[in-house]
């Protein structure tokens, strides 16, 4: 499936979401919100949708909304 949107997170971006999932004072959506950008980010580990919805057991719609 092709990707309708390419996420590419400046080094700012990418520290603040990182920030976000380390503390774990967030709430539970946007902590797995965070996790699905940093692993689907082009500049990082560019995991696939399917691949991403799998890993964060969450649905494919979840992945491609966000």
């Amino acid at each position: 499936m092709q990707k309708k949107y390419i996420v590419r997170l400046t080094d700012e971006e990418r520290s603040t979401l990182e920030a976000l999932t380390k503390k774990g004072k967030a709430a539970a959506y946007k902590i797995k919100h965070a996790n699905v950008l940093l692993k689907v980010d082009a500049n990082g580990p560019n995991w696939p949708d399917e691949k991403t919805a799998q890993s964060f057991s969450c649905n494919l719609d979840t992945v491609l909304n966000i």
